[in-house]
């Protein structure tokens, strides 16, 4: 509660600042002081103070503002208040009762309803403020439930009055003097904050209880799950529902009976009060079992008859019989009986398929008939005699079934099942263009790649595969951004598949197929120009579609070739010249050829380029056919320019001609056998002969094709003509190695010598100082006394050749002396 204190002066202006007020709040009925924990002033503006308190109890109450140091209060007190009771609060409510938990159909059911506010405290309201739902799940229907006060608050017990045994549930019982089906008593409406709640449920299965005190739901909103069981089983309703009345010996078969309780809810676990008996008299022939709780209300009872015959059976709960009793059944042979075999059948998406399903089935007779079939979940079935045709949904894929009964020429019917397998048809391939083009020998397109193909699929999460191919190219993806965080790449295959790995896999989901695909490059073979073929193959578990795309590739015009050695060694003939390219002696390879040929469209004779020999010195002698004289021309022994072929001699549609030079346009093929025929009269000891070979720039774009203009190519070697066979690589790094050996021979013995010399001098050196020693030692013998001087000259002579045993000797001597 919040009450605002107005800070005036004698003029009625605010003033600003704390003032120190006290507040007490007193009980209007009592006149007694309440306290209040929590009573707190606080400036809200200048001149103005907020007094806030929590109410924690209803009730009429006073309140007083007051200067506690003059001992006034402040104007307009006391202020009087009102402090009301709250609504229901759905926590604090009390909801308790057998009726909440476990009931029987058809016996009453009731608990009780304590409401309560914020405050732990009882909130009474109108009877028809509060609501019961009760509602079956399994049945969808609802139960009407009685709702009467257990105490009413007029007249009776006031919220402030009511004590903890008073709201005790316990303590609370109905009313019998209140009427359950009415709302009010007279014309008194009635209030109360207990009440209790009657249903009589009569369907077992789970119950759902929500209950409303106005738009409150109780219990937080949760609902109470209430279980009721059914009631005891009823005779009359129960009994065989089910039963053969013709069977095969030595099989099982079966009697089905239904126990349902007086409101008709079937019964469950009460399999060992079941009981089937035989009222024949070959008891011994007959067997039976258990009967097995289908948890439905139904139970299956098997029996088995040995021996063909009529039985008579009889079946019983807990000793009471139901009706049919007895019933008869009929025991045949399994001849008697037809018996019908499931079948399978597949089927493409959006196809239908016919089938007979009796060839595979037995009956007696030579015809059944088809008396029933039930309706598939995923298509539609026709039938026509004894043919069934079958129709998936558009767009399904996937297992489907159906049932069939037939029946003999006796009446006997046996079931079966056709399942049905429809086969999802493999990827769609969609192409936007059925041609593309390319560049010879140029990854095509340079940038991002080939646009316009498209898989479709209905299935977005299977995973499929699709290769692509070329006949005489490879296949190959660009650089493309993947968002790998996406699920849907996170099974995105890439393979390279084939003998060359020139085939492209991707395998994966179709989204991320078609992603890839818009970055599809080709590059063809080496050299290779033409119209190719991309074939794309679309794969999933049921089969594989093609796809053929035409890719037209524009020849670049490539530089012809001359393969030749550097040098030729030359045996001189004089009669007849020397054969250049002689096989037989030389061991070489020689060819001329252009890249361009092998994949020419047209017919290799059309193929014709520019090719032209010249030597420095000697004369070339060259057999042409006839068809080259009209584009021959010469260079004469004397002469640096081009004339044209002016006489000639033909034999055999060939001519011999004789020039330093030979120019003439043919094809490669004439060329190669031209040059392997080509003779040379030498004049000089060395020659060189120079081959130039102009492709004449008709066979392809160049530089570029995407200006589409052409220019001829020119390859040109010079070949070094010899008389005799210069050093090879052998004998040239063999005689490289003997000079190195002799070098270093050369280089050790010049070290060997210096070392013998230096040490020969260091010898006479050594000599000639121990000469001069030898004489130093005998102009010091002279000076001593000539009584020693033979002794000492010994001594002498014997410390020059070993000083070391004079020092040895001379000690001592001394020490005798002492």
């Amino acid at each position: 509660m919040e009450i605002f204190i107005y800070q005036l002066d004698q003029y009625g202006n605010l003033v600003p600042g704390f003032y120190p007020f006290d507040a007490e709040i007193f009980d209007k009925t009592t006149k007694l002081s309440i306290p209040v924990p929590d009573l707190n002033f606080r400036i809200f503006s200048p001149g103005i103070q907020l007094l806030s308190f929590r109410a924690l109890e209803p009730g009429n109450f006073l309140l007083t503002v007051y200067d506690a140091k003059h001992n006034t209060s402040i104007s307009n007190m006391p202020y009087e208040f009102i402090v009301s009771i709250g609504s229901c609060d759905g926590f604090n409510s009390i909801v308790n009762g057998s009726g909440l938990n476990h009931s029987v159909a058809g016996q009453e059911a009731r608990f009780s309803v304590y409401l309560k506010d914020a405050y732990q405290y009882p909130c009474p309201i109108e009877i028809r403020m509060l609501q019961v739902q009760v509602a079956c799940v399994e049945e969808s229907c609802m139960v009407l439930p009685t709702i009467y006060p257990l105490e009413e608050s007029n007249g009776g017990k006031s919220p402030q009055q009511l004590t903890p045994n008073a709201m005790s549930p316990s303590a609370v019982s109905p009313s019998p003097s209140i009427e359950r089906n009415h709302s009010t008593i007279g014309n008194k409406e009635i209030v109360a904050h207990t009440y209790g709640v009657l249903y009589t449920p009569e369907k077992s299965g789970q119950y759902d209880i929500l209950i409303l005190c106005g738009n409150i739901p109780l219990n937080g909103g949760e609902l109470w799950k209430e279980k009721v069981i059914a009631g005891e089983v009823n005779i009359s309703l129960s009994g065989v529902v089910k039963y053969a009345p013709k069977v095969q010996k030595l099989v099982r078969n079966e009697v089905i009976i239904q126990l349902m309780d007086s409101f008709s809810n079937p019964l469950l676990s009460q399999q060992s009060k079941l009981k089937l008996e035989i009222g024949s008299i070959n008891h011994s022939d007959f067997i039976t079992w258990m009967f097995v709780d289908n948890n439905n209300g139904l139970y299956t009872g098997q029996y088995q008859a040995n021996d063909t015959g009529t039985y008579e059976l009889c079946a019983t709960f807990d000793g009471n019989k139901f009706l049919p009793c007895p019933f008869g059944i009929n025991v045949y042979s399994s001849e008697y009986f037809p018996k019908a075999h499931d079948d399978s059948v597949y089927v493409w998406e959006d196809e239908s398929v016919a089938f007979n399903p009796l060839e595979n089935d037995y009956f007696a007779g030579e015809n059944a008939t088809i008396v029933e079939f039930s309706n598939p979940h995923s298509g539609s079935v026709l039938q026509s005699g004894l043919l069934f045709r079958y129709t998936p949904y558009k767009g399904f894929y996937g297992n489907d079934s159906f049932s069939y009964t037939i029946h003999d020429l006796n009446g006997n019917s046996a079931t079966a099942s056709v399942n049905i397998s429809v086969l999802s048809i493999p990827p769609q391939l969609l192409s936007l263009s059925t041609s593309w083009k390319g560049s010879e020998d140029v990854l095509c397109p340079k940038f991002g790649g080939f646009h316009g193909i498209e898989v479709i699929y209905p299935d977005s999460v299977e995973n499929i595969s699709v290769t692509l191919s070329a006949i005489s190219g490879t296949i190959s993806l660009s650089s493309m951004m993947m968002q790998f965080w996406e699920p849907i790449w996170s099974g995105f295959v890439v393979t390279k598949d084939g003998e060359e790995a020139k085939a492209l896999t991707l395998s994966g989901y179709v989204d991320v197929i078609n992603m890839a695909l818009q970055s599809i490059q080709y590059l063809g073979d080496e050299d290779f120009y033409g119209d190719d073929t991309i074939i794309v193959s679309a794969r999933n578990k049921n089969g594989v579609t093609d796809l053929n795309i035409t890719i037209s590739v524009e020849p670049v015009n490539d530089p012809p070739f001359i393969i030749t050695p550097e040098h030729i060694i030359l045996y001189e003939n004089e009669d007849s010249g020397s054969l250049i390219y002689e096989m037989g002696r030389n061991k070489f390879e020689f060819l001329i050829g252009d890249p361009d040929l092998p994949h020419f469209q047209g017919n290799k004779s059309d193929f014709m380029v520019i090719f032209s020999m010249e030597v420095t010195s000697g004369i070339l002698e060259a057999i042409l056919p006839v068809q080259l004289i009209s584009t021959t021309e010469l260079k004469l022994k004397n002469s640096y320019q081009w004339q044209p072929l002016q006489t000639f001699v033909t034999i055999s549609d060939h001519l011999v001609v004789k020039a330093r030079g030979l120019r003439f346009q043919a094809t490669v093929d004439d060329c190669n056998n031209i040059v392997r025929q080509l003779k040379y009269h030498a004049i000089e000891y060395v020659a060189i002969l120079k081959m130039v070979m102009n492709d004449m720039g008709n066979y392809g774009c160049f530089p570029n094709c995407a200006e589409n203009i052409s220019k001829f190519l020119l390859t040109e070697v010079n070949v070094n003509l010899i008389k005799r066979r210069p050093l090879n690589s052998k004998a040239t790094h063999a005689l490289g190695f003997m000079i190195i050996l002799e070098f270093i021979g050369v280089l050790s013995l010049g070290g060997l010598l210096l070392f013998y010399t230096c040490r020969c001098g260091i010898c006479l050196i050594n000599e000639r100082r121990g000469h001069k020693t030898k004489k130093d030692d005998r102009v010091c013998i002279q000076t001593s006394s000539k009584g020693m001087e033979k002794k000492t000259e010994n001594e002498t002579n014997a410390a020059g050749n070993c000083p070391c045993l004079l020092l040895s000797r001379a000690r001592p001597l001394n020490f005798r002396q002492s």
